[in-house]
């Protein structure tokens, strides 16, 4: 009998931890502007200087940055930076961080990579983050019974 309340217990808090890092995923999902991060007075101009600067570290680190925080200010320059990036790994995580900001341009800009990019490598990944999202989107307007799909 205490070894079925134990395992109960168990699979409540597990239930709950699940809901509140689902739902906190949610929370955090929609795009950010620069200024509900910092109220760093240069931070965006900095920001999409690292973006187009020559140095590839500090390039990935600020698209890397863009998709953590989700800025939306950077999405016409990451779309811009997609088609004049030579790095092939560059343009994979533009791509990756276009589809987080999630915005239909962006994702318009990942189809067009995924379908004429000259790197396989690169239009492979482009087409799985595409259809990532088309998944995703699709998801979003199944019935949750399964009735009217019969």
């Amino acid at each position: 009998m205490k070894l079925k309340i134990q395992k109960r217990n168990r699979l409540v808090v597990a239930s709950l931890c699940l809901l509140l890092l689902t739902g906190f995923g949610e929370i955090n999902a929609q795009p950010n502007s620069i200024k509900e991060i910092t109220n760093q007075k240069y931070a965006l101009e900095n920001l999409f200087d690292g973006i187009k600067s020559n140095n590839n570290g500090v390039k990935r680190s600020s698209i890397y940055f863009v998709g953590k925080y989700r800025i939306s200010e950077a999405e016409e320059l990451l779309i811009e930076q997609l088609q004049s990036e030579p790095n092939p790994s560059n343009r994979i995580l533009i791509a990756l961080v276009l589809y987080k900001l999630g915005s239909n341009d962006g994702l318009k800009a990942v189809k067009n990579l995924a379908a004429k990019d000259h790197n396989i490598k690169v239009r492979i990944m482009s087409t799985h983050i595409y259809n990532e999202y088309l998944t995703k989107d699709f998801g979003k307007n199944l019935p949750l019974g399964f009735s009217s799909l019969n």
